[in-house]
């Protein structure tokens, strides 16, 4: 299970939302969020799901690569737990 599946199911029902910190939002925790958010854009079934359109990890090759890896990997995982 995911990192970020683990998060939301731990909130999942709460009010309040997940608060993540740091400095500047463009290291772990932005990548962190990006996966999130692309997850959750997904989930709802949005068109807009593309990790280009978020200017924060621009010009982070490795931080990019990770997420789209992540996201990858989730997606692989539902469609994996799909019925046959």
């Amino acid at each position: 299970m995911s990192l970020c599946r683990k998060v939301n199911k731990c909130y999942r029902g709460r009010s309040c939302p997940i608060i993540v910190h740091c400095s500047d939002g463009t290291g772990r925790t932005g990548t962190y969020i990006l996966i999130d958010m692309v997850l959750n854009r997904m989930a709802k079934g949005e068109s807009n799901t593309s990790l280009l359109t978020l200017n924060f990890i621009k010009g982070k090759q490795d931080q990019f690569e990770f997420a789209l890896t992540a996201v990858a990997e989730e997606v692989n995982a539902i469609l994996k737990a799909l019925p046959q």
